[in-house]
């Protein structure tokens, strides 16, 4: 089973889901312009093959998708498919209805353009063997394939609790650390050779994905409240103790270093790609934004809490039906006590978005 089943559904985590579309904008000039330069499919059947694996309920896939088709329009009028992927259990009537906004196609006016969904894991093949001329991929794959079975117990990730917000007897064993990195990086050499195996030479693939750099990390801030108002719940016994022990988000927040590490010179990957570019960015946050501009602080806060909401809830929710708890009652009482916390004491919860990314050509 996979370790998530996906991002909170009905439209919820489209609604709240803009600082992962400036994560990935920041970083999708570099596939705008690698689009230029992509050879062309020939014959009489030819047909320009985009993917975007974890596309989520598609808002910000279908954008992405939307400036890419016309970076290929810019040199040709090929038939274009565009594929969207994400776990069986995502919400897929959303993304159709992004790809039909008002009933009306999306890519209407762009000539021939045809949409496809599949259902798959990021870490395995999705298509054919060299049909696709580009493979993206956004927020996604920081979510682990499996979740390595070394326990945590005293924090909800395997990485360290951000410096603002210190609270005793939270922290992580380097043990359980390592293992989720191991984990990460596996993963990470499987998407590689999936993609390698997809790509037609020459096809381009766009990496993104929250991680961190030297100052912070992504997960400082966001799960640091979320550890804290669990806690709140174990004080005030709507949770076992053990339940919070048990409770480790199946993520990884990986450095640009270990993001283009599988495809290094003297990799086995190596020889399937060519590193163009990476980078790392700390990106803007539109409610973090909003906040400087007019002090609203009950706003922000519920602005973060749903942001967080939107893809952890999933997990919270499952691990408590697994637990035999009714997850609704328990949910909706960790969400608003988390809204408190931040409305309390938002100096002890700062939220830096890191996004990083890589582009490769596939030789």
């Amino acid at each position: 089973m996979p370790t998530t089943t996906g991002m909170r559904g009905e439209g919820f985590y489209d609604t709240h889901s803009s600082p992962q579309w400036e994560a990935l904008a920041a970083f999708l000039p570099w596939l705008e312009e690698a689009i230029g330069r992509i050879p062309l499919p020939q014959g009489d059947n030819a047909c320009f093959r985009l993917l975007d694996i974890g596309s989520s309920e598609g808002a910000n896939a279908t954008r992405a998708a939307g400036r890419l088709i016309q970076a290929v329009r810019r040199r040709s009028d090929l038939p274009i498919e565009v594929g969207f992927d994400d776990l069986p259990s995502n919400n897929f009537n959303q993304l159709f209805l992004n790809l039909f906004p008002q009933g009306s196609w999306r890519f209407d006016g762009a000539g021939e353009v045809y949409a496809t969904v599949v259902a798959g894991s990021a870490f395995a093949r999705l298509r054919p063997g060299g049909s696709l001329q580009v493979a993206t991929t956004f927020n996604a794959i920081g979510f682990l394939e499996r979740q390595p079975p070394t326990p945590v117990s005293h924090y909800v990730l395997a990485m360290p609790p951000g410096p603002c917000s210190p609270r005793s007897g939270v922290g992580v064993p380097e043990a359980a650390t390592a293992a989720y990195q191991a984990e990460a990086a596996r993963n990470l050499r499987a998407f590689y050779a999936a993609r390698a195996a997809e790509l037609a030479p020459g096809g381009a693939l766009l990496v993104q994905v929250f991680g961190r750099n030297a100052q912070h990390s992504t997960s400082h801030g966001l799960y640091d409240v979320l550890s804290d108002a669990l806690l709140d719940l174990v004080d005030a016994g709507a949770i076992a103790r053990a339940f919070y022990a048990q409770l480790v988000f199946p993520l990884y927040f990986r450095s640009e270093q270990e993001l283009i590490a599988p495809v290094q010179a003297g990799t086995p990957l190596a020889e399937s790609w060519r590193l163009e570019r990476s980078g790392t960015r700390e990106v803007p946050v539109p409610f973090q934004q909003q906040f400087e501009r007019d002090g609203d602080r009950a706003g922000w806060a519920a602005s973060y809490t749903n942001f967080l909401r939107a893809f952890t809830e999933p997990i919270v929710a499952r691990q408590l039906e697994q637990a035999g708890l009714a997850a609704a009652p328990v949910v909706e009482q960790l969400y608003r006590r988390v809204e408190e916390r931040l409305n309390r004491e938002p100096s002890r919860y700062p939220f830096h978005f890191i996004s990083i990314a890589a582009l490769l050509t596939r030789v």
